[in-house]
């Protein structure tokens, strides 16, 4: 996995040398390769392993019509399976998003302050033991505002710390929406995010 996320940052790295393309990298999604976790606990009468499985990526291009403006993508795929006696549970979701990211400094990007904009939909799976599976298509809104710190160039891509805070809404749908959940509303200090520019 690790392999193949290097692999595509090459290939960005090598599409162009000016600083119109951006990659995001943060502790929330693991954007930059994606995570697998496998964990062990031992118990008082079951043992519980969870396995976790995440890749996402996030990824911005200018669009040379109208300066500072980029379109953003986003594609992701969570799975956390849980393995504990007879309250087995196994969450799985998969989603893209799009929308577009303004640059208020378009002639010094990696020093500017930055908010966007990005609507979505995701697949949402929910298994839990002894009942049936619930699942549905949710609809995503994230607004996201913030400001990058220039930290160099290293090789074809610059680097850039880039926190932003968050206001993510969601509308559940299907199975998940009569059983679970309605909406959700969080808000994300996204204080470890960096954007490598190419």
């Amino acid at each position: 996995m690790k392999l193949l996320v290097v692999l595509l940052v090459s290939l960005f790295s090598f599409m162009s040398f000016a600083q119109t393309r951006i990659v995001s990298i943060d502790a929330f999604d693991y954007s930059y390769t994606g995570g697998l976790s496998f964990r062990h606990e031992e118990g008082k009468d079951d043992d519980r392993d969870t396995t976790t499985f995440k890749f996402n990526l996030n990824y911005a291009q200018n669009l040379e019509q109208y300066e500072g403006l980029m379109w953003k993508a986003q594609a992701y795929w969570n799975r956390v399976d849980e393995d504990f006696g007879s309250n087995d549970t196994l969450s799985s979701t998969f989603g893209a998003g799009g929308g577009i990211l303004y640059n208020f400094n378009a002639a010094d990007i990696k020093n500017s302050i930055m908010a966007g904009a990005m609507v979505g939909i995701e697949r949402q799976t929910i298994e839990l033991a002894g009942g049936d599976d619930e699942s549905g298509f949710n609809f995503f809104l994230n607004l996201e505002a913030g400001k990058r710190w220039d930290m160099g160039t290293y090789s074809a891509a610059n680097i850039s710390y880039a926190p932003t805070v968050s206001l993510n809404l969601k509308r559940y749908g299907g199975d998940i929406r009569d059983e679970y959940f309605t909406t959700s509303r969080d808000i994300r200090f996204n204080f470890l995010k960096f954007d490598i520019l190419f």
